[in-house]
C-alpha cells in the first residue's frame, strides 16, 4: 500500500490538475528552495560554510525531480573582496619525529594556518543580506500557489534570544546584521496558507525558530493555520557543531540530514539504511532520525512536532491544569491514570513510536549499551548518574607537573643548539638522515620516561571530558525521543481535535521528501 504522505502529494498534484482542467490554464507544483548561508563578517564566514551550500547545491541537481527555483544568499554576495576563511594545508614533509618532539618542547607545535579568499558559490541571488531574504519572501507571497512548497536551508552562524525572550534567536547576516525568528516568523506569514514550509537550520540556538509554528510567535496565541515544519540541529538555548575553516571535517547536522537524502555524506562517505519505513524514498523525518542517531556532535537536535507535543501534552507526572495551557489546547481534564509515563521496556516505546522514533530509540540505545528490554526509567537514573561521576571526576583530578622542562633542561645541557628557543631549529642534528638516532639518544634521557608517561596522562585526561559530553549528548537524544513517544500517546487525551488534526498534518509534512 502506498504511503500516506505520498498519497496526500498525489492528492495535491489531483487538485491542482482539477483546477487546471477547470480554468484552461496548466499548473505545475514548483518547490521555492531559499538557502541562507554564510558568516557575519570575513573572520566568521568559514570554508565549511561553502561547502554546505556547495553539497545542497549537487543534491538538488542530482535528487531533485520537477520544477524548482532556488536562491542562495551567501556572506558578501557577488562583491570580488576575500570574504571566506579558509585553513591552509600542512605542507607535506618528511618524517620528523625528533623535530617534532623538540618543538612540543620548546611549545612550537604547528598552529592552525588561516587564509583569505573570495567564496567560490555559483548562481547566487545576493548577499546574506535580510533586507533581500524579506524581500524574496513577499514575492513569493505574490507568485507561490497551492501545490508549491517552500524550502528554507540556513547553514551559517546564530545568536541567543534575550533573557526575557529566549526563543527568539537569530540569523547572523554579513555586516553583523540579524534576523531574529520573530521577524522572520512574520516573514513566513505572508506566505498564502496553502503553502507550506520547510526549514532546514544548522545555526547556533536554531532551536527558536521552531516557535514559528505559533500564531504572532507565541505560544499563548495558539498554532499558525500556516503549514509549517522545521529541523533544527540544536535547541534555542545551546551552540551547535560545525564553522571550520577546514571542509575534512563535515561532522555537522546538516551534512547528516541531506547526506541522507543524498546517498552520502558532504566528504563522500557513503550513507545507506536510512529508508525506515522501506518505501524507496527518504523522507525529512528519516533524514532528521539518521542526523539524531549518527552524528558524533554535541548537537541535540529537535522537530517541530517536538515542540508542539511539549505545547499540547504532558507526561503522566507533568500533567498541569488546562489553565496553564495555550489557548487552543483547553479539554476536560483527562484520566492522570491513563497519561503514559516515561517507563516500560524500551522495546513497547520502539513499538508505539513512529518508525522514524523507534529506529532512533533502537540506534541510540544500542550506542549506550542498553538492551530493548531495559525500562525506559532506567535510562533518565543512567544520565544523572553519568553527570554525577563526571563532577566526581572533575573534583578529584589533580595536575601534576608535566615535565616538559625537566626534559628540555637535559637536552639544553647535552645539546646547547637545541635548547635555544629562538635557533634549536637550525641545529644540523635535525637533518632527515639523523631523526630515528637523534630520537633513540632523547629517549635515553633520564628524564624522558617521566615526560612520555605524564604526555600521556594528560592526552587521557583532555579526551575524557569530550567523550563524557557526547556520552551524555547520546543520554539527552535517547531520552528526548522517549519523551516525544509518551507525549504523542497522550496528545489525545488533553489536546483539542483541531490541535490534534494539526499535528497529524503536521506529522504529514515532516514525513514528506525531497520530490513530495
Amino acid at each position: 500500500m502506498m504511503p500516506f504522505p505520498h498519497r496526500v502529494g498525489i492528492y495535491v498534484r489531483f487538485v491542482c490538475l482539477l483546477t487546471s482542467l477547470a480554468t484552461g490554464t496548466t499548473l505545475r507544483a514548483t518547490d521555492y528552495f531559499l538557502t541562507i548561508g554564510g558568516g557575519y563578517n570575513p573572520t566568521g564566514n568559514q570554508a565549511s560554510l561553502e561547502a554546505n551550500v556547495l553539497f545542497f547545491q549537487q543534491i538538488l541537481v542530482d535528487k531533485h525531480r520537477g520544477d524548482r527555483s532556488h536562491d542562495v544568499y551567501f556572506a558578501d554576495g557577488d562583491d570580488a573582496g576575500v570574504d571566506l576563511q579558509v585553513q591552509i594545508p600542512k605542507k607535506v614533509r618528511p618524517n620528523q619525529p625528533a623535530t617534532d618532539l623538540i618543538a612540543s618542547l620548546h611549545r612550537r607545535r604547528g598552529e592552525q594556518q588561516l587564509e583569505y579568499r573570495n567564496h567560490r558559490v555559483p548562481q547566487i541571488a545576493g548577499p546574506l543580506d535580510p533586507s533581500l531574504i524579506r524581500v524574496r519572501l513577499e514575492k513569493l507571497s505574490r507568485t507561490a500557489q497551492a501545490g508549491d512548497r517552500v524550502i528554507v536551508y540556513v547553514t551559517a552562524h546564530g545568536s541567543e534570544g534575550r533573557r526575557e525572550d529566549p526563543y527568539n534567536t537569530t540569523i547572523d547576516c554579513w555586516n553583523e546584521k540579524r534576523v531574529t525568528a520573530r521577524e522572520f516568523t512574520r516573514w513566513l506569514d505572508q506566505l498564502p496558507p496553502a503553502v507550506p514550509v520547510v526549514m532546514v537550520m544548522a545555526q547556533c540556538y536554531c532551536g527558536g525558530f521552531g516557535h514559528t509554528i505559533f500564531t504572532g510567535f507565541d505560544p499563548s496565541k495558539g498554532l499558525t493555520d500556516h503549514p509549517r515544519v522545521g529541523f533544527f540541529a540544536q535547541q534555542f538555548n545551546l551552540p551547535a557543531a560545525g564553522c571550520r575553516p577546514d571542509i575534512d571535517n563535515d561532522e555537522e547536522f546538516s551534512s547528516y540530514f541531506w547526506g541522507a537524502l543524498a546517498g552520502r555524506t558532504r566528504s563522500g562517505v557513503p550513507v545507506t539504511d536510512c529508508d525506515t519505513d522501506h518505501d524507496g524514498v527518504v523522507s525529512f523525518a528519516e533524514a532528521f532520525s539518521f542526523a539524531v542517531v549518527d552524528s558524533p556532535t554535541i548537537d541535540i537536535p529537535l522537530r517541530t512536532s517536538d515542540v508542539l507535543l511539549r505545547t499540547y501534552s504532558r507526561l503522566a507526572s507533568e500533567a498541569r491544569p488546562a489553565t496553564d495551557q495555550p489557548a487552543d489546547a483547553t479539554v476536560p481534564q483527562p484520566n492522570l491514570e491513563k497519561l503514559v509515563k516515561l517507563s516500560g521496556p524500551l522495546q513497547s516505546f520502539v513499538d508505539h513510536g513512529r518508525p522514524v522514533s523507534g529506529r532512533i530509540v533502537a540506534g541510540i540505545s544500542q550506542q549506550l549499551g542498553f538492551s530493548l528490554q531495559d525500562d525506559a526509567s532506567s535510562v533518565a537514573k543512567a544520565l544523572n548518574d553519568h553527570r554525577r561521576s563526571q563532577r566526581r571526576s572533575n573534583q578529584g583530578r589533580r595536575r601534576n607537573g608535566s615535565g616538559r622542562r625537566e626534559l628540555l633542561s637535559e637536552i639544553a645541557a647535552k645539546w646547547p643548539e637545541l635548547g635555544d628557543d629562538k635557533h634549536w631549529g637550525e641545529s644540523p642534528l635535525l637533518r632527515d638522515d639523523n631523526q630515528e638516532q637523534l630520537l633513540k639518544e632523547l629517549q635515553e634521557l633520564p628524564s624522558w620516561k617521566t615526560f612520555e608517561q605524564r604526555r600521556q596522562q594528560a592526552e587521557e585526561a583532555a579526551a575524557q571530558p569530550v567523550r563524557h559530553e557526547l556520552r551524555e549528548i547520546k543520554f539527552r537524544r535517547l531520552v528526548n525521543t522517549l519523551e516525544s513517544i509518551a507525549l504523542e500517546q497522550n496528545l489525545p487525551l488533553l489536546a483539542t481535535p483541531k490541535v490534534r488534526e494539526q499535528y497529524r498534518q503536521m506529522i504529514q509534512l515532516e514525513e514528506s521528501s525531497l520530490n513530495k
